[in-house]
């Protein structure tokens, strides 16, 4: 099977460059960046995927790239811009390619993100790029800012399914910064080359981009978005040959010698009882898009399993912001929706709060969810039926786990969200009954649905996939594993003692964020007792966590109380067997094939994973168990239950 080495250029790319090293770590047997020395966090996004990182100043678009191309070992090239991303089809195509490549060139199509809107219309789509190609076989050419793969004459090539995804700008005052720069550099290239701005370039091609754009390409589908890009694209083209003209102008002695809201589907959408029409579904993405663990994790599990098993639907995500965040699977089935105009970052929380609302009622959303505690003030009068997901009311239950004003907040957005809801999902039957004990809520407004986790963890990994893992993080062979945020609720320090005063000889290796409590508490107990068999690991991405699940001899989870536990499923799909606590909804996340303990007894703890490790036996039944199990929470199921309420609400609405 060939080898493939990805190629990106980058320079102060911190805002979009790790969702493009995530979408190509599966596909890349080397990532090859070449900086054009960044000042911001570029670099140190870049270590933790293990690029190969080379400094030089830049070239212009199309030499530094022939430059990365160059200092790439292996012959077959992937070559990215640093704000592109591959779409989950596209990146299965691109793995089906590398078992078998017949082509010398590969055509992507391009799918470009403009102020939160992905856009299937206007000239901007589909753009069609050779990107994955034989370097034996072609090169950058062309001019800069439009440098374009060139194949040799006798080249074959084939267009791929799904999308190359591209944030192209995030609001019209950095699309126009743009303009002014791109056609500049254009103007001079065109100069170099002797190209004239005859009165056909300077009016009637502007024209002619408009009229291509607005009319031809169906941009007018797209609103006034589809509007403003058209007027755009025009505006760029005639303001190239103008500075072009100008040049000229100024060089008369020396005539030396295009730049460039989310779509209804193509697909039939959801029928209502009443007329056919697309179910219009709007969801707080602020977690989703900037939380790495637990509401973040369920946040996206959510949106990723929807846009995969119920892909008719329209989708719109509301977010205060949307730079340097997390990128979902399905980008190009999803519309995003953010604050703009100045001072949008400072008012960012106030309009996620309450103004937000005006934008639920501009989208037409029929079900506006939100995906943890809270809906926005006034969103009974956006037309929508509303849903808001329970993950837990710890703030109430244990309020000293939190800062007092802290807990104050949620428990007042919590009741507000609770007294507007349409519906309330609660996701274990131990958080319904705490919604109708501590807030006296109906049964009948709250529906059970339990969590689902990262459709990683259900893939088998390939041995060498596992010894890369094992060899990045330097993984003992033998190890035991506790996942989550290390803070005093999650209670690590009870797994720490269980391994540490027990003798028992396998490491612990510890993988989270760290809070005030592992600097206060864990830490402290681990320098004074010279604890040597715990690992705290760092900068574990979420692509790598599957596989240092499953090398583990067993999970350790030894909380005082959660709202459901995804760590839990994670590890019973991962194929490991699990201890965690007795009581509260522990046993409704990790089923009757675990073993609950004491969690504040590390003497209990211990015996437990001395019972796991040295009964294999035991061990293959509690794996067979926890497997059978986790089947109820695959996505497919989670999917399914939240699209029915959906439609329940839709169709009383």
């Amino acid at each position: 099977m060939p080898q493939l080495s990805v190629v990106i250029i980058a320079f102060n790319e911190e805002k979009h460059i790790e969702q493009c090293l995530m979408s190509v770590v599966d596909v890349a047997d080397e990532i090859v960046v070449v900086d054009s020395f960044s000042t911001d966090s570029t670099l140190e996004i870049c270590k933790k995927y293990n690029a190969k990182i080379i400094h030089q100043k830049f070239l212009g678009y199309k030499d530094q790239k022939n430059f990365a191309l160059d200092h790439a070992t292996y012959d077959y090239i992937l070559s990215l811009d640093a704000d592109e991303a591959l779409s989950e089809e596209l990146k299965n195509e691109i793995i089906k390619v590398k078992k078998n490549w017949e082509f010398d060139g590969y055509i992507l199509k391009r799918l470009n993100n403009y102020c939160g809107r992905w856009i299937y219309h206007t000239s901007l789509y589909p753009e069609r790029k050779i990107r994955l190609f034989d370097r034996r076989k072609g090169g950058w050419g062309g001019n800069n800012i439009h440098e374009v793969i060139q194949m040799g004459k006798e080249a074959k090539v084939k267009l791929l399914k799904g999308h190359l995804l591209h944030w192209l700008y995030d609001t019209y005052e950095e699309h126009l910064s743009k303009i002014n720069q791109y056609t500049t550099i254009s103007a001079q290239e065109y100069f170099r080359n002797g190209v004239k701005p005859n009165i056909r370039r300077l009016v009637i091609n502007p024209f002619w981009r408009f009229i291509h754009s607005y009319f031809i390409k169906t941009g007018f589908v797209e609103g006034k978005e589809g509007f403003v890009i058209s007027q755009m694209l025009a505006f760029s083209c005639f303001l190239k040959y103008a500075k072009l003209r100008r040049l000229y102008k100024l060089s008369k002695n020396k005539p030396l010698g295009k730049q460039p809201h989310f779509v209804i589907p193509t697909h039939n959408g959801f029928n209502s009882k009443s007329n056919n029409q697309f179910l219009r579904v709007g969801f707080d993405a602020k977690r989703a898009f900037f939380n790495h663990s637990g509401l973040g994790n369920y946040s996206r599990n959510l949106i990723n399993a929807l846009t995969k098993y119920q892909p008719k639907v329209i989708y719109t995500l509301f977010s205060p912001k949307t730079e340097s965040r997390i990128m979902l699977q399905r980008e190009e089935q999803i519309n995003i929706v953010s604050p703009k105009g100045f001072g949008r970052k400072f008012w960012g929380s106030i309009w996620r709060t309450k103004f937000m609302v005006k934008n639920v009622k501009r989208e037409n959303i029929d079900i506006y969810h939100g995906l943890s505690h809270e809906l926005p003030y006034g969103i009974e009068k956006s037309g929508a039926k509303t849903v808001v997901t329970v993950h837990d009311l710890i703030f109430i239950r244990f309020p000293h786990f939190f800062k007092p004003l802290d807990a104050i907040i949620y428990k007042k957005k919590l009741i507000h969200a609770c007294r507007v809801a349409d519906k309330i999902v609660a996701i274990s039957h131990q958080t319904k009954s705490d919604l109708m004990e501590f807030l006296k809520i109906d049964s009948n407004r709250i529906e059970v649905i339990y969590q689902g986790c990262n459709a990683v963890f259900w893939e088998n990994y390939t041995p060498s996939q596992v010894e890369f893992i094992r060899a990045k993080y330097e993984l003992p062979n033998k190890y035991l594993l506790y996942v989550g945020t290390i803070e005093e609720r999650k209670n690590l320090l009870s797994g720490i003692k269980a391994v540490h005063e027990t003798g028992i000889d396998i490491p612990l290796v510890a993988v989270g964020r760290k809070s005030e409590y592992f600097y206060n508490v864990v830490l402290p107990y681990v320098k004074e007792n010279n604890v040597c068999n715990v690992i705290f690991l760092e900068g574990v991405v979420n692509e790598d966590l599957p596989i240092i699940y499953q090398n583990a001899e067993c999970f350790i989870y030894p909380s005082l109380f959660e709202g459901f536990g995804i760590p839990l499923l994670e590890a019973l799909v991962s194929g490991i067997p699990v201890i965690t606590s007795a009581g509260g909804c522990f046993s409704e996340a990790a089923g009757p094939g675990s073993i609950y303990v004491n969690p504040t007894s590390h003497l209990e703890i211990a015996a437990a994973i001395r019972k796991v490790c040295d009964n294999l036996d035991l061990r293959k039944q509690m794996i067979a168990q926890g497997k059978e199990y986790a089947k109820r929470f695959s996505q497919e199921a989670i999917a399914d239950n939240y699209m029915n309420l959906y439609k329940s609400l839709f169709n009383n609405k």
